[in-house]
């Protein structure tokens, strides 16, 4: 099953020979291009920013204190929706500009580095997400101050650094791909 799921992805030339319309009206449109080239920075700044700023704060968050924690764990589920939006802003201007030069985007190694990076940062998010699911449903019942729950944040603030490093590795990357 996975071998005939292989073999029926479309080779590049096909994919490219599908975005050639596309290709000719980017090419052709300093408007557009940079409008696009602009969603994918601005979602990239935006979602990273937001991203960054919050896991800066669970970071800096006194482990032993519940009200801080609960309000901390309200604030990441109220920047979840801007986030996504965000980051789907990005993907979706990412995906375009792909389509504007798929053989040279699917020849490079940096390309590829860069989409496994966001691969990891959307797994990193939804394990986040998960555990502060599991922290704010602790948070309800009286004081968090298990074991349990002391190594859940401790998973978190690891959580944290990791989405901080990976999103800065996603900036060097992309900085390294928009220089060759």
């Amino acid at each position: 099953m996975l071998l005939r799921a292989l073999l029926s992805i479309p080779d590049v030339g096909q994919i490219d020979a599908f975005a050639e319309p596309w290709r000719r009206l980017y090419s052709q449109s300093p408007l557009l291009s940079t409008l696009i080239l602009f969603g994918h920075l601005g979602g990239l700044l935006a979602a990273g920013g937001l991203t960054v700023a919050a896991e800066r704060a669970t970071l800096r968050l006194d482990p032993d204190n519940d009200a801080d924690r609960r309000r901390h764990l309200a604030d990441l589920a109220h920047l979840r929706t801007p986030v996504w939006t965000t980051f789907g802003v990005a993907l979706l201007s990412g995906v375009l500009l792909f389509f504007a030069d798929v053989e040279a985007f699917a020849a490079s190694r940096i390309f590829w580095v860069k989409m496994l990076l966001v691969a990891l940062l959307i797994v990193n998010t939804a394990v986040t997400a998960r555990l502060d699911n599991a922290l704010r449903c602790e948070g309800d019942g009286a004081s968090c101050a298990t074991e349990a729950s002391a190594r859940r944040w401790r998973r978190r603030r690891t959580g944290a650094v990791a989405t901080a490093v990976l999103w800065f590795a996603l900036v060097l990357v992309g900085a390294a791909l928009a220089s060759h």
